[in-house]
């Protein structure tokens, strides 16, 4: 319930921090950073989507959805803060104000994959004796893949957020070879494990 709030939270914020914006602040350079509606807005309506989406998935009460629920709150919730956290740097580059937002991408792609590392657990499913054969192996199969895929999402996430701290063009070969060779190694363990459960 908390974290619903807090997305909810968020996404007013963040619409009323563009509409003060708007109102009060019209030295926004179109020409530069595009326009001013766009700048403003765009952000705080990809956070209303994302709202939204998580209400219709409460909504649907999907067979089992329970049991993922508090993971997916976590998951929305991250999603809204680290949009929220971009949202004020793009508002405060578009006025003016001396703003990185180059330093905001491994921030917030290492929070993401940190956060999608300590989550997936939480979606093992629990095997049942009632159910088909073929779907207890698919089943304990995707229960033997959450962890092998975590460890390399929890440890490419500290090294992309370690990036922050290297300069300039250095930053960006670090950032991608670290993004690239954790989706590599994720690759490659899921691919070991597919293939050891089909023998």
């Amino acid at each position: 319930m908390i974290k619903k709030v807090l997305i909810s939270f968020l996404t007013i914020f963040a619409f009323g921090l563009s509409f003060y914006t708007y109102v009060t602040v019209m030295s926004i350079d179109s020409t530069q950073y595009g326009e001013t509606e766009v700048i403003l807005f765009v952000i705080p309506f990809t956070m209303l989507l994302l709202n939204g989406n998580l209400y219709l998935l409460l909504r649907l009460k999907i067979k089992g959805f329970p049991r993922f629920e508090k993971g997916l709150n976590t998951i929305f919730l991250s999603l809204s803060i680290l949009l929220f956290v971009l949202h004020i740097g793009l508002v405060l580059l578009s006025i003016g104000r001396e703003v990185n937002l180059l330093l905001l991408v491994p921030i917030i792609i290492g929070v993401v994959l940190i956060i999608t590392a300590n989550t997936l657990p939480r979606f093992k499913v629990e095997l049942s004796t009632s159910s088909s054969p073929l779907t207890n192996i698919s089943e304990e199969t995707w229960n033997r893949l959450i962890r092998p895929i975590s460890y390399p999402l929890f440890i490419g996430g500290i090294l992309i957020l370690l990036c922050v701290f290297l300069p300039g063009s250095l930053m960006l070969v670090a950032f991608f070879t670290i993004l690239l060779s954790t989706i590599l190694v994720s690759i490659f363990r899921s691919y070991k494990i597919l293939h050891s459960a089909q023998k």
